[in-house]
């Protein structure tokens, strides 16, 4: 089904945006003066210090070049609405049939159209050059306007057409200099110092700011609200632009089309910036500010859902925001609202795969013009991949690029879970009623432990099954800690300290070790099961309302390096040395970052981890006690590991841990991190359940393993 959908979904691509839109209403022809000779008149005068009769070039320069600009908005506008007016009648499969054929017929009516259009309302017009084009664009003509308001005695008009061309270039100093010495005039006050050339969506945005500083949630709500209107109008205007640089560019007629079309696009991919520029400067997540600004309004008022709306239409615009996450999950459990009924809003939608399709297409566009073959990867991407024989699920999740997601509910943007309801939240008394948790007991709560969010279970797994893991690490581990990246300064298998070596397997990996023989699919199969044990327990100990999901699994083990120190004094020989094997850290921010004390959640920290888990496999050794510890380092409390204890704890700074090393021997653990959020869940594991499944297909047949995985109620 998803494929009898792309073709529609193309073609109303290229004009659901233009509906909408309403620029002049009323036009009649307006034969005058061309702009760029009225700019030629002004400039003209201006050398010859007739500063009055220039200003007034300059201004009759402005209206028509205004004008102009209004008049092909409006005309571009009609002819879209034209054209689908005529797709309307016709058979919509004759249409699909030819696809490109369709898209070059609009392009071709579009210039026709508009061009006709044009003439009705502007006459024939000559080219005007590129060199006078950017000086309207980038407002050069303010400096000569302004210092003739000046010269001719309008002190009032120079002002503002100072501040204008200083919007554009803020450290132009001479025009600095004039603006200072303009604010020392009795006559200037800050009500008359204003643009001309007022952008609509900023001046609404720092009207609402105000209102929201002044916690006038109410009319920042409003504010705020019409901002985004005239912004996405703004974004809409920007593309319509673009247009016209296909009927402007003489490729169109010469050379082909694909060069033009990548013109557009290269335009299009600029809007954004365009469009957040103030003052000559980029603001930063301008658009998701909004979003920001409102989701706080909504709350302040009473409208929890709508709160969580923009809260997910922000993480859409900015996924990687985790106070915008965190406030999210805030509205969710306030509000009561299930994770799907909670959708970013739909003008954020428009908008997000607007720039998201411009991006691709011109990566497309530009990969195709070049040098180098294209490849089907190049339509991939890496975070939306669907299992291929995952069918339906394709379906319902894929449009026009492969990998588009359609759902935009608060469960996928954010990629938190669905809240449970009541009956699937289980308590630790029914968790141990379960066969394969009724000899777990904790020992050790946050009072004992000196903390908060943090716990210590035993006989967690038998001696047994931590000898089957202990080991699957000598069959299959290799030296460092499974990130393929990391390695030591040395260039060496990562460690974290000298004085030990770091062998580890992951799920992945031991799965792989099946295929070659290496490892047995039982031991696998009790790595995964004794994991997605303790994940269960983790999100029940914590009464986690949304699931909790896997991010990474690690079985490894440290062992101590024998070293051979020499007391000079005495003489003897020395294998032991006290030292951190792990040093102090959060799993989720970076320690000391930003000072002191400090654990911002930011990049290169795993920011979307919000608990863990450790779950060791033997005691033989000596030292390896893992620590919790104070901001300063200092420890906090001390575990000693055995065979089938479990320490649990959420990700965060409240939660500071280390591991002292190893002294003699080998110790061994399964480390855990848990995600809230679905889109970090781990693809590895979910790789190495596929070997295992495959491995005893070939052994006991397909539909006897089926029946087997049912039983066991493994999630493949």
């Amino acid at each position: 089904m998803a494929r009898r959908l792309i073709l529609p979904l193309i073609f109303s691509s290229f004009l659901s945006f233009y509906v909408n839109a309403d620029f002049l209403e009323n036009l009649t022809l307006k034969e005058t003066i061309q702009y760029d000779e009225l700019y030629s008149d002004g400039l003209f005068a201006y050398n010859l210090k007739d500063f009055c009769n220039a200003s007034k070039k300059f201004e009759q320069a402005l209206s028509d070049y205004k004008y102009q600009d209004n008049v092909k908005l409006h005309c571009r506008d009609k002819c879209y609405k034209k054209f689908q007016e005529s797709l309307a009648n016709r058979n919509i499969h004759t249409v699909l049939e030819d696809l490109e054929l369709e898209y070059f017929r609009l392009t071709i009516y579009s210039r026709r159209c508009t061009q006709k259009c044009n003439e009705k309302y502007l006459g024939r017009r000559s080219h005007v050059s590129a060199q006078i084009e950017r000086d309207f664009e980038n407002r050069k003509l303010y400096s000569f306007l302004h210092f003739s308001y000046y010269k001719c005695g309008q002190l009032i008009k120079a002002v503002q057409a100072a501040f204008t061309y200083l919007e554009m270039w803020p450290n132009d100093n001479q025009m600095l200099s004039n603006m200072k010495y303009y604010k020392t005039l009795a006559i200037v006050n800050d009500e008359l110092v204003f643009s001309l050339e007022a952008i609509p969506h900023i001046n609404t945005y720092f009207k609402a700011v105000k209102f929201y500083e002044a916690q006038d949630w109410t009319n920042a709500l409003l504010t705020f609200e019409q901002a985004l209107k005239e912004y996405y109008q703004a974004y809409k205007v920007c593309k319509l632009k673009c247009e016209e640089k296909r009927e402007s560019n003489r490729m169109l007629g010469q050379e082909g089309l694909t060069a033009v079309y990548v013109d557009i696009l290269r335009c299009r991919s600029r809007c954004q910036e365009k469009l957040a520029t103030i003052n000559g400067q980029v603001v930063d997540n301008y658009l998701p500010r909004h979003y920001n600004y409102l989701q706080m309004c909504y709350w302040k008022v009473g409208k929890t859902k709508e709160a969580a709306e923009c809260a997910t239409s922000y993480m859409l615009l900015d996924p990687d925001d985790e106070n915008m996450f965190d406030n999210l999950k805030i509205f969710k459990h306030r509000g009561n609202l299930d994770g799907t009924e909670v959708l970013a809003r739909k003008d954020a939608i428009i908008y997000h795969r607007s720039i998201n399709l411009v991006s691709k297409l011109l990566h497309l566009a530009e990969m195709y013009t070049s040098d180098h073959d294209i490849e089907e990867e190049w339509f991939e991407d890496i975070n939306d991949v669907v299992a291929p024989d995952d069918k339906e699920s394709t379906e319902e999740t894929e449009d026009l690029v492969e990998g588009e997601p359609l759902d935009f509910t608060s469960i996928r943007v954010s990629g938190l879970g669905p809240i449970k309801t009541p009956s699937e939240m289980k308590t630790l008394d029914d968790l141990f009623k379960e066969d394969q948790f009724k000899n777990v007991t904790i020992i050790m709560k946050d009072k004992e432990l000196n903390g908060t969010n943090r716990f210590l279970a035993d006989n967690f797994i038998t001696e047994k099954q931590c000898g089957t893991l202990n080991n699957l690490v000598k069959k299959t581990g290799t030296l460092g800690d499974g990130y393929d990246s990391r390695k030591s300064k040395d260039g060496s298998a990562f460690s974290f300290t000298d004085k030990e070596t770091f062998e580890g397997v992951t799920p992945i990996s031991a799965a792989k070790a099946i295929t070659t023989g290496v490892a047995d699919a039982e031991s696998v199969e009790l790595y995964l099961n004794v994991s997605e044990k303790a994940r269960a327990f983790v999100e029940t100990y914590f009464k986690l309302e949304t699931p909790l999901y896997f991010n990474y699994i690690h079985l490894v083990c440290r062992e101590w390096k024998q070293v051979r120190l020499i007391d000079v004094v005495t003489g003897k020989v020395s294998g032991k040395i006290e030292h951190i094997s792990h040093p102090v850290h959060a799993d989720n921010c970076i320690l000391h970052s930003d000072g002191p004390g400090t654990c911002p959640k930011r990049a290169p920290a795993y920011t979307w981890r919000d608990f863990s888990a450790i779950l060791y496999l033997n005691d033989n050794f000596e030292g390896g006690d893992f620590i919790f510890a104070h901001p300063n380092e200092t420890i906090q409390a001390s575990v000693k590991p055995k065979c089938g204890r479990l320490v649990g704890f959420s990700a965060g700074v409240e939660n500071l841990h280390g591991v002292l090393g190893v002294q003699n021997g080998r110790r061994c653990a399964v480390a855990l991190w848990f995600t809230l959020r679905t889109k970090h869940d781990d693809e590895g594991r979910k790789k190495a359940w596929k070997i295992i499944r495959e491995t005893k297909e070939k052994l006991v047949g397909k539909d006897q393993l089926k029946h087997v995985f049912a039983a066991q109620r493994i999630d493949l």
